[in-house]
């Protein structure tokens, strides 16, 4: 009895192991073993038309390898056996996307078998399971991965994922989770809000893989094709627009913020600020420097000096090229200055009086803008009350040697702001962004004379911000913005030192030349930076100092046209 028992197990483990390999030609040499990726198992949320991706198989000789893949709802699955409902036959390539849509809320199961032209042929190492999406709640539609593009070659080894904005059916907000890896991609960004993320240093000569999953809020998730792409030598820089001039810009300085730069006379300035030395002295400056090599090298032309002496020392002026000389309209105060050479600077007397209502309260963080030979003054916050008030004058002294300041308006239609950005730009004034005080604000703002102003958009498709810098490449053109102190699109919620760039050429359509990079730690990165300035020149945009988080900075930047 115990005998014949014996036989009975031994000839169903034969059995068994006969039907798990059933589908295996043993008799013919067969393509190499692989494994499924996407659909990952255990998915849920799926999308009825969903993209099936799995590892590529060799043939052993080099033969080309053809694909079966096999679908079929789990319950029609015995325990332990392979689903036999072939869902598509002899596909060419290592993914396919299924076209007739799939019964909602349905768990299925597949795998795919690897066949070549000898008749060899191998499944893939597992079986998959996953769950469609609920009906009355479907996935996102499908989109694509836009860079870096399949196979290419030589990217970057901090290279900038990007991808297409994905759309919901029933318009659910949409995140996504990012994957990438050498084989098989792993995740490396999660709910993402915008459609790129950064990538940290990646290994120089390598392949990897990459995709890229939309997910709504009722969890339902649809995935990118499979991309890849290989990494260079690492010998290319990975500041993109960036070009680093000097790290050691201003001699014997930890660096500065606050600051101002105009182009005048042929140089380039760089007008005060907050600024701190090697020996750790320093403080709210008047000094004045400038370079005629266009930023490579810089020139002291006006110490630093204690008032009434030169323009009042400040972190939170503006500097203007009007009527043929440098103003500067003091920071904390409502006073302006001018010089034609740097060295000398005269009080500008003017008419009017603040309480009375004839000259614009003393404040900080405003804007100054010079448009169809006026200079305005535009917003800021008067000893804590923000503004949106705005105040022109022509400059023109009268009999006294005064000049007038005329309030074009006391209420321009945005919300009361400081930190914002203001330049002239295609015959209007542009603004964006700032602060209310409770909360930094990306819209834009424009006037054709200086007196109604138009809303462009309330929500820019660069992040919330303030402290930034705008600025019109030298052929009028282009209109730039960079940087500033505000929400990290990578995160969503925490507040950054920005570092992204942004063209437009007309105000309203934004493009996104470089992304803001979180992780700016590197020795040569472009770091994050608020409080700091630039100014165009012949071919190409000059950025100076600021801060990245606390840390003064005290390098130049160049930026070539777009």
């Amino acid at each position: 009895m115990k005998i014949s028992k014996l036989i009975l197990f031994l000839f169903s483990v034969t059995v068994l192991v006969s039907c798990s390999k059933d589908d295996t030609n043993e008799g013919a040499v067969n393509p190499s073993s692989f494994n499924l990726l996407f659909v990952s198992n255990n998915a849920t949320g799926v999308s009825f038309t969903p993209t099936f991706t799995w590892e590529e198989s060799t043939g052993p000789n080099g033969e080309s390898v053809t694909y079966d893949l096999y679908i079929q709802k789990a319950d029609q699955v015995p325990s332990g056996s392979l689903p036999t409902q072939l869902h598509k036959g002899g596909i060419t390539t290592n993914t396919y996307t299924v076209s007739s849509p799939l019964l909602p809320t349905t768990q299925y199961k597949w795998y795919v078998k690897a066949k070549i032209s000898g008749g060899g042929n191998i499944n893939s190492n597992n079986v998959f399971s996953f769950i469609t999406a609920d009906a009355q709640n479907l996935p996102p539609n499908p989109f694509d991965l836009v860079s870096p593009f399949d196979n290419e070659m030589d990217v970057p080894s901090d290279p900038i994922l990007s991808w297409q904005a994905a759309t919901d059916p029933e318009n659910d907000p949409i995140v996504y989770d990012v994957y990438l890896g050498e084989n098989v991609p792993v995740r490396i960004g999660a709910g993402v809000q915008g459609t790129t993320l950064p990538v940290g240093s990646l290994l120089p000569n390598t392949t990897y893989f990459w995709y890229v999953q939309a997910l709504d809020t009722a969890g339902n998730g649809v995935n990118s094709s499979i991309f890849s792409f290989t990494t260079d030598d690492g010998s290319s820089g990975g500041n993109g627009n960036y070009t680093l001039i000097s790290s050691n810009a201003i001699a014997n300085q930890v660096g500065r913020r606050g600051h101002q730069m105009i182009n005048y006379n042929g140089k380039i300035w760089i007008i005060g600020g907050l600024a701190i030395n090697d020996d750790g002295s320093g403080g709210e400056y008047n000094d004045v420097w400038n370079s005629s090599d266009g930023g490579n090298t810089w020139s002291l032309v006006k110490e630093n000096t204690a008032p009434p002496e030169g323009f009042t020392p400040s972190e939170e002026h503006q500097a203007v090229v009007f009527r043929n000389e440098i103003w500067v309209l003091n920071g904390n105060g409502s006073t302006a200055h001018k010089s034609s050479d740097g060295i000398n600077w005269e009080f500008v007397p003017y008419s009017g009086n603040v309480s009375q209502g004839t000259h614009y309260a003393p404040r900080h963080q405003h804007q100054a803008v010079v448009f169809y030979d006026r200079l305005y003054v535009i917003g800021g916050s008067a000893s804590g009350i923000l503004k949106n008030d705005v105040w022109s004058t022509n400059g023109i002294p009268d009999a006294n040697g005064e000049i007038e300041w005329i309030l074009e308006t006391d209420d321009a239609g945005f919300l009361p702001r400081y930190g914002h950005q203001a330049v002239v730009f295609k015959d209007k004034i542009i603004l964006t962004g700032g602060s209310t005080g409770t909360e930094r604000m990306n819209d834009i703002w424009s006037s054709a004379n200086g007196v109604n102003w138009t809303l462009v958009s309330a929500t820019a498709p660069f992040s919330e911000r303030t402290e930034h810098v705008m600025e019109v490449q030298s052929d009028g053109d282009v209109l730039w913005l960079f940087g500033g102190n505000g929400i990290d699109p990578n995160t969503g919620i925490s507040i950054d030192s920005l570092n992204d760039a942004w063209v437009t050429d007309d105000g309203e359509t934004w493009l996104e030349l470089e992304p803001h990079i979180s992780d700016d730690s590197g020795s040569g990165d472009f770091k994050g930076r608020q409080e700091f300035d630039c100014i165009a020149i012949d071919g190409e945009i000059v950025i100076y100092g600021g801060k990245n988080g606390t840390s003064l900075l005290n390098d130049i930047w160049f930026v070539p046209n777009f």
